[in-house]
């Protein structure tokens, strides 16, 4: 089964961001689309991709050693 394509105003929705980013991410090739002639469009599970490398992981929490400040 294929997957439906996403227009940018589906993708800025999705996103919470404007459309406008998702232009200036897709002109600066900053990410996956698809050009049909004039249209430009996305797959969800590409975007998803994307967004998994995007990810940054917390650094782990020091404990404070009070004792020696008191």
């Amino acid at each position: 089964m294929s997957e439906n394509l996403l227009t940018p105003q589906e993708i800025a929705d999705k996103l919470g961001v404007k459309i406008s980013t998702i232009y200036y991410w897709s002109h600066t090739d900053s990410i996956p689309k698809i050009k049909l002639g004039n249209l430009l469009r996305f797959r969800w599970s590409s975007i998803s991709k994307w967004l998994d490398k995007k990810e940054i992981k917390g650094r782990k929490s020091r404990k404070l050693d009070v004792d020696n400040y008191l």
